[in-house]
C-alpha cells in the first residue's frame, strides 16, 4: 500500500478514537437520560421549620426503608449574633444567661444575668453568640433511641437561644466522636444527631468562671497615681509597711516604717509594688464565695493595703501552694482569681527579705563631714553651670574634699565614700555588741544632722553592724577589712 495511504487512515483513526473517549467523558453518569442527575454534592435533603412555640425543627428526609437520604451537610439555623436577645447554658458546670443589645448602628453588649455587675472576659460572650447564631453539620450520624452511645443521657451542655424574630433555638451536646471527626449534637425536640465540628460548640462548655474577665485590676492612668504613698502588708502572722523615700540624703527608694524605721530593700520593695495593679489571673477559681468558701481558700492569710493619689487598692491572698500559685480577691470585688505567686511577691515577703541591702548608704553630695575612726574630711559640693559653644547649657556636680588643709583627690576620696557606703548587710540578725568598735564612720549632713555607724567584732567572719546605737544586723569581716584598708591609702 501507498505510504501516503497509510499515513492517511492512521491519522483518521486516532482522531475517532479520541472522539470516543471525549464522548465516554461528557455523557451524564449514571446511565439515565435525566439531565438533572448531579455528580456534586447537592447537600442532605431536609425541611427546616419552627414548631407552634416558635423553636426551630429540623426535618430530615429519609426514603421507605428509613435510610437518611443523600446523607451530608447542612445548616441548622442561620442567624447573626446581633439577632439574639438571650442565651441559656445549662451544662456541668451549672446554668448561666447570657442578654444581648445591639444598638442600632453599635456593636453588641453582652451581660450575664445576675452579673451584672462583672467584666466579661474578652471574647468568651462572642464565642458562645457565634456558636448559637448559627451551626452547620458534616453529616447525620444516627438517632437517639435512649442509649448511652451518643452522649444524650446525660447531656453535656442544652443551650436555648432566643432570636429577634420571637423564634428559639435548642441545642443538645452530646459527646465528642471518635478519632477527632466532630461532636454529636441534637437540634430542638427531634432525635436526628448531626455531627459537627467540635470548636463549634466548645464555648457551649464555658462556666461562669469562664465568662468572668481575668482583669483583676487597672494599671495606674497617670505617673502620679503610679507609686503609692505606702504600702501595708500582712502576711505569714507578721505586718510590714513601706513608703517611698523622697529625701536627698541617702542612696534608697524605699524606707520600711515596720516594724521598725529602717531603709528597705530595693529590690523587694520594687517587686511588692509591681504586684498591686495592672494584675491579670491565670484563672478565676470562684465567684460570690460564702465565708466558708474564703476560708477554704486560704484568703486570710496575706492583706495588702496600698494607698495611691487616685485611691485605696486592698489585696486578699492565700498562701502560695506546691505549684507556686495563689488565690487573690480584690477587697470588694466578689471574684476569686488565681495566678502565679511570683507576680504578688508581697504573699511570701518576710522581714529578711524586706531589710535593706546596706548598713546604710549616704550620698557623697549630700556631706559637709565624714569621719572614719580617727580621720577627719570636710566636704563641699556645688554646682556647676557650663555652656558649649553651640550655646547649650548643662549643670553638673562638684565636690571637693579636705583632710585638716590638705586637699584629698577626688577621685579616690569617691570610691573610698562608695565602698563605705556599701557596706552590706549579711543578715538582720539582732545581736549585741561588745567592746570597742574597730570601725566607726561619722556622716554629717549639709543640714547638720549626722548618723554613726560602729562595727564590732563577732566571730571570724562577720560583724555586728549598729546604726545610731541600734543594732541593724551584721556585716561581712570582708567588707570591714576593706574600707579599713583602702582608708589608709586616702591622702598617700
Amino acid at each position: 500500500m501507498d505510504k501516503k495511504k497509510t499515513l492517511i487512515i492512521a491519522i483518521i483513526a486516532v482522531a475517532v478514537l479520541v472522539g470516543v473517549m471525549l464522548l465516554l467523558l461528557f455523557l451524564p453518569k449514571g446511565g439515565g437520560s435525566d439531565a438533572d442527575t448531579a455528580t456534586a454534592d447537592e447537600g442532605i435533603r431536609m425541611e427546616l421549620s419552627t414548631d407552634e412555640k416558635g423553636v426551630h425543627q429540623a426535618i430530615i428526609g429519609r426514603d421507605a426503608f428509613g435510610n437518611v437520604e443523600n446523607n451530608s451537610s447542612g445548616t441548622l439555623m442561620q442567624y447573626v449574633p446581633a439577632d439574639i436577645k438571650t442565651i441559656h447554658v445549662e451544662n456541668t458546670y451549672g446554668c448561666f444567661d447570657v442578654v444581648a443589645e445591639t444598638p442600632e448602628g453599635d456593636a453588641t453588649v453582652y451581660t450575664m444575668k445576675g452579673y451584672e455587675e462583672f467584666t466579661l472576659q474578652s471574647g468568651a460572650p462572642d464565642a458562645i453568640a457565634n456558636a448559637a447564631a448559627s451551626l452547620a453539620f458534616t453529616q447525620v450520624a444516627g438517632q437517639d433511641n435512649g442509649g448511652s452511645e451518643f452522649g444524650f443521657d446525660a447531656p453535656r451542655s442544652v443551650v436555648t437561644v432566643t432570636y429577634s424574630d420571637d423564634t428559639s433555638s435548642v441545642i443538645t451536646v452530646g459527646n465528642d466522636a471518635p478519632q477527632g471527626k466532630g461532636t454529636y449534637v441534637k437540634f430542638g425536640d427531634g432525635k436526628d444527631i448531626f455531627l459537627v465540628e467540635t470548636s463549634l460548640v466548645s464555648a457551649f462548655d464555658y462556666s461562669v468562671n469562664d465568662m468572668i474577665s481575668k482583669v483583676i485590676n487597672d494599671s495606674a492612668s497617670d505617673s502620679d497615681s503610679a507609686q503609692a504613698s505606702v504600702i501595708e502588708v500582712e502576711a505569714g502572722g507578721e505586718s510590714f509597711a513601706i513608703e517611698p523615700y523622697t529625701g536627698e540624703k541617702y542612696q534608697s527608694h524605699y524606707l520600711m516604717t515596720k516594724p521598725e524605721s529602717r531603709f528597705a530593700n530595693e529590690m523587694e520593695s520594687s517587686r511588692i509594688e509591681g504586684g498591686i495593679r495592672g494584675l491579670y489571673a491565670d484563672m478565676i477559681v470562684m465567684v460570690n464565695p460564702s465565708e466558708g468558701q474564703y476560708n477554704d481558700l486560704g484568703l486570710s492569710y496575706a492583706t495588702l493595703t496600698a494607698e495611691y493619689s487616685d485611691g485605696t487598692v486592698k489585696l486578699h491572698a492565700s498562701q502560695p501552694d506546691a505549684e507556686g500559685k495563689v488565690n487573690l480577691m480584690l477587697d470588694g470585688r466578689n471574684v476569686v482569681y488565681q495566678l502565679a505567686a511570683d507576680k504578688v511577691a508581697w504573699v511570701s515577703t518576710s522581714y529578711e527579705k524586706l531589710v535593706g541591702e546596706y548598713v546604710l548608704y549616704p550620698k557623697m553630695t549630700a556631706l559637709k563631714g565624714m569621719k572614719v575612726n580617727d580621720r577627719d574630711f570636710t566636704l563641699s559640693t556645688r554646682v556647676s553651670h557650663t555652656t558649649d559653644d553651640e550655646g547649650n547649657e548643662s549643670t553638673s556636680t562638684v565636690t571637693t574634699v579636705f583632710e585638716g588643709s590638705d586637699e584629698i583627690q577626688i577621685e579616690n576620696f569617691q570610691g573610698f565614700c562608695d565602698e563605705a557606703g556599701m557596706i552590706a548587710l549579711a543578715d538582720a540578725e539582732k545581736a549585741s555588741a561588745g567592746g570597742t568598735p574597730e570601725l566607726t564612720i561619722v556622716y554629717t549632713f549639709d543640714d547638720d544632722t549626722s548618723d554613726t555607724l560602729e562595727f564590732y567584732a563577732a566571730g571570724d567572719s562577720k560583724y555586728v553592724a549598729a546604726v545610731n546605737g541600734t543594732v541593724m544586723g551584721h556585716a561581712r569581716k570582708s567588707d570591714i577589712t576593706r574600707v579599713t584598708e583602702d582608708l589608709a591609702k586616702i591622702g598617700k
